[in-house]
This record gives C-alpha cells, structure tokens and sequence, in this order.
C-alpha cells in the first residue's frame, strides 16, 4: 500500500474505534443495572482513546489520529480522556494514586501500612452524555473528512 492508502486505512480504522466507544456507551445508557456498567465503561473510554495513540504501519511509520475533528468546546474532556486512559485503564500511574507508604514495628513485628487514593476509573461516568456528544461531534466531522480522503485515492 502506498502511504496515502495506509493513512486512509488508519483513519477508517479510527472511525472504527470511535463507533465501537459509541456503541458501548449507548448499550451502557440502557443497562444502567447491569454489574458489567463500570468494566464496559471503562473499555468504553479506552475504545475511545486509542485512535489518538500511537499505532505503526506496516512500514513501521507510527500513526496517530489528530484532535482536527474534535470540536474546540470538547477539548477538555477530551484531554481528560486520554489522561484517564494514559494513567488509569491502561496503566496504573502512581502519581495518580498518590499513595504514601508506612512502616512501623510492633512487638518485633513489622508492618507496612499503605494510604492510597481510591480510583475507581469511571470517574467520568457522570459525564457519560458529555461523552456521547464528544463521539457523535467527533464522528461527523470524520465522516467529512474520510470522504475527502477517499476522493484524493488513486
């Protein structure tokens, strides 16, 4: 494929991401009750952040969707995505946790004591219709974009 072509593949796949992130949100809107809501959520956010990290080619040239399509009032929660993404459900940041760690002896006997914040990763649960909007705004701007894409193929 030319780079062209693997770029209009990237983004098509991108779209695919944001659809999949879409969808859950939706299911997780009408299954409120259901225990699996905050697992679903959580897989939700990362559907959504991973079109804007990096992913390589098969030329090994890294991809990465840019924030053009995101509408400048969304840029916020945008970004907290990301960093939600970044430091909680893909990774665990211990910067984020904050944790402070005590060790104190008791009749010979050693003990470690760890105080730590509680994250949960649906944080950002609150804004779930915030959220819908971010993708649906995010994804019309793409289905434009994707057609001037394609109209540049060979």
């Amino acid at each position: 494929m030319t780079d062209q072509e693997e770029e209009f593949v990237h983004f098509v796949s991108c779209i695919e991401s944001l659809n999949n992130a879409w969808r859950l949100i939706n299911i997780i809107k009408h299954e409120r009750d259901n225990p699996l809501v905050g697992a679903a959520f959580r897989y939700a956010l990362i559907e959504y952040a991973k079109p804007y990290r990096e992913s390589r080619d098969k030329n090994k040239k890294k991809r990465r969707l840019d924030t053009s399509c995101i509408p400048t009032t969304m840029q916020e929660l945008h970004k907290r995505i990301i960093d939600s993404r970044d430091q909680i459900h893909a990774h665990s940041d211990l910067a984020v946790m904050d944790a402070k760690l005590y060790v104190h002896e008791s009749q010979g006997v050693r003990f470690s004591t760890i105080l730590q914040n509680v994250i949960t990763g649906v944080e950002e649960f609150k804004n779930i219709d915030e959220i819908q909007k971010l993708i649906e705004s995010t994804l019309e701007n793409m289905y434009e974009k994707e057609k001037l894409l394609e109209a540049k193929l060979p």
